[in-house]
């Protein structure tokens, strides 16, 4: 193994390592079940959406459930990558800039095969809190519903980056909120797949606005 490859699987135990530890000291509540329920009960397997900012959370709540992931090509995705294979997801490379087209037809075979699918609809590099398309070609052409949910901690850190990705601080509060299904046609064309990205927008904000009502009532 390369001194590169070394560090990147080091990163990758000490950030999985981490993620499980900090998770054991949350007060983890999940609202929105219901909407979950519906998904599951139409759907064996289904395709989770969310934003960048709540990865490190959802990678703790959704953990070892074999889910596949899209993860960046870029230096970071590999970081991501080494860490959350480490947690029982399994994943599939590539972006917007780098093998994207490439991975959203393998992300989309793998859940017409029966897989869960995740995707951080924002990522990898923004612009922050806006659905790119890239998940609804995946949700048609697998035929699988997207589940929208948000996640938000108490007074979690923020860091500087373009995502404000959130770490939750040890032994608070943190909530995961599901939003409403979204069912993307099939025979959906590309050039018609925008009042669906605003669906799945708007389904996204409504969940990210009930999280965080929720670690300030709880």
């Amino acid at each position: 193994m390369s001194v590169k490859g070394l560090m990147h699987s080091l990163t990758g135990l000490i950030g999985a390592l981490f993620i499980n530890l900090l998770g054991l000291t949350l007060s983890l509540r999940l609202i929105g079940l219901e909407h979950h329920k519906e998904a599951r009960n139409n759907s064996k397997n289904v395709l989770y959406a969310f934003w960048h900012e709540g990865l490190l959370l959802a990678t703790y709540a959704f953990r070892k459930q074999g889910i596949w992931v899209l993860v960046s090509q870029h230096r970071d995705g590999e970081y991501i990558a080494q860490t959350i294979e480490r947690m029982g997801y399994e994943t599939i490379r590539g972006s917007s800039t780098r093998g994207g087209t490439r991975a959203l037809f393998r992300m989309a075979a793998a859940g017409a095969a029966g897989e869960n699918l995740g995707v951080t609809v924002d990522g990898p590099k923004g612009p922050r809190l806006q659905v790119k398309p890239g998940v609804l070609f995946i949700a048609a052409r697998s035929g699988l519903p997207i589940v929208p949910f948000a996640v938000a901690s108490r007074r979690p850190w923020i860091l500087s980056g373009w995502d404000r990705f959130k770490i939750p601080r040890p032994f608070s509060t943190a909530v995961i909120s599901f939003g409403e299904p979204l069912l993307v046609p099939s025979d959906t064309q590309a050039d018609r797949l925008e009042p669906y990205r605003l669906q799945l927008q708007n389904r996204l904000q409504k969940a990210r606005e009930t999280a965080e009502q929720h670690t300030k009532d709880g």
